[in-house]
């Protein structure tokens, strides 16, 4: 145990020896660490974020088909759902977006005559009152871009021209924003008259199913009954979101990851092309009674040292860079390039993974591309390196 810490104090020595070779390399790593660890941070906590988000989703939506894209459905289709049994409800639902020209975004309208106590929650203040059928609730983003307070109006163009102006009763509090920033909820008559909707159709239907492994059985009913029709499971989306964040992150990393093999290469080559210093301190080391062991050990104490003192800063910078400012150096490419995008914390989810990860991406590769060119300089004679 003794002689290999005296071989670490001297491995740590030789480091200090060389301070701005060594600050420069450590530099370089942890800022390869730092980027890596950013996206797999992020990616690892935007699928949490989607999961959560959606756990209070139907069990299935079933939209109508018309030449392969999505078209109004009649709400009669809800009487012929209604019929297969293990469903708990099917409700029509009214949603869509409009286009707001002033602010240059995409609102996502919906209509709800009344609204489930979770909802009511939301809400900044007691403005919002049901029988007012002329008001409406909007989010964060909206009131920030349109600079609007409770009993203000907004103004909206339908789809006859018609001009359409609403009464904001209430706006959603910011830590919701990740669900109502760019929402507008209104009453279904003026959901309708806004986009012409007659009274039969709905934008789609959301099926509640008390049995989770009934929704693909129930899923294949519908398709039958109303081939026209679409079911998605609420299991698809998340795959979709999984598959989305996933695809958005691996190119990411992907860039990234021929930034981490230029820093390979560069360690190797400098590895490789060890100086004249560090050969004839190799000699000597030899000539004194070092084993070839040993001075690999010594190489790998240098090499781990950088590598974890890089690895650990990295990884905490990112940290910190995702979790408590929001990752604002790649979350535009992960999230979208949305108008009205939700500021939203990120939280932690799998981080042991995401570092193990990290381990065998930028740890492991360093540590090798230090040691294996050192063991031609370590089973060489050492007289030969001397004359050298």
């Amino acid at each position: 145990m003794i002689k290999h810490l005296r071989i670490l104090e001297f491995a740590l020595s030789s480091l200090l020896r060389q301070k701005t070779k060594n600050c420069l390399t450590l530099l370089i790593y942890a800022l390869v660490v730092f980027s890596l660890a950013s996206m797999l941070f992020l990616t690892q906590s935007l699928k949490k974020e989607a999961n959560t988000l959606f756990s209070n989703a139907p069990e299935i939506t079933v939209q109508k088909l018309s030449a392969g894209r999505h078209a109004w459905i009649p709400v009669a289709d809800a009487d012929t759902i209604a019929e297969i049994r293990g469903l708990k409800k099917v409700t029509p639902r009214l949603w869509g977006y409009y286009y707001d020209p002033p602010v240059n975004a995409n609102y996502t309208f919906m209509a709800a005559d009344s609204l489930p106590e979770d909802i009511v929650e939301m809400i900044d203040g007691e403005f919002y009152s049901e029988t007012d059928r002329f008001g409406c609730l909007v989010g964060q983003g909206i009131a920030e871009a349109r600079l609007l307070e409770p009993e203000d109006i907004l103004p909206m163009k339908g789809a006859t021209g018609e001009l359409i102006v609403l009464r904001v009763k209430g706006i959603f509090k910011s830590d919701s924003q990740l669900l109502t920033n760019d929402l507008v909820i209104m009453s279904s008559e003026n959901f309708r008259r806004i986009f012409s909707v007659p009274e039969d159709l709905a934008t789609d239907l959301a099926i509640h199913v008390p049995n989770q492994r009934e929704v693909d059985t129930i899923a294949l009913k519908i398709q039958e009954r109303l081939p026209d029709t679409r079911p998605i499971a609420r299991e698809q989306v998340l795959r979709t979101y999984a598959a989305l964040f996933d695809w958005r992150g691996g190119i990411m990393i992907t860039v990234l990851a021929g930034a981490l093999a230029a820093f390979l290469i560069l360690a190797w080559d400098r590895a490789s092309g060890l100086s004249a210093e560090e050969v004839h301190t190799i000699g000597v080391l030899k000539a004194v009674g070092w084993e070839t062991s040993d001075v690999l050990e010594l190489r790998f104490w240098e090499g781990l040292a950088v590598s974890a003192l890089a690895f650990l800063s990295g990884v905490l910078a990112a940290h910190i860079h995702v979790f408590f400012f929001g990752c604002r150096l790649f979350a535009p490419f992960l999230k979208g390039w949305s108008v009205l995008y939700p500021e939203f914390t990120l939280r932690p989810h799998d981080e042991a993974m995401s570092i193990l990860v990290l381990v065998f991406l930028a740890v492991i590769p360093y540590l090798l591309a230090t040691i294996i060119p050192s063991w031609k300089a370590a089973i060489t004679d050492p007289d030969m390196i001397m004359r050298r």
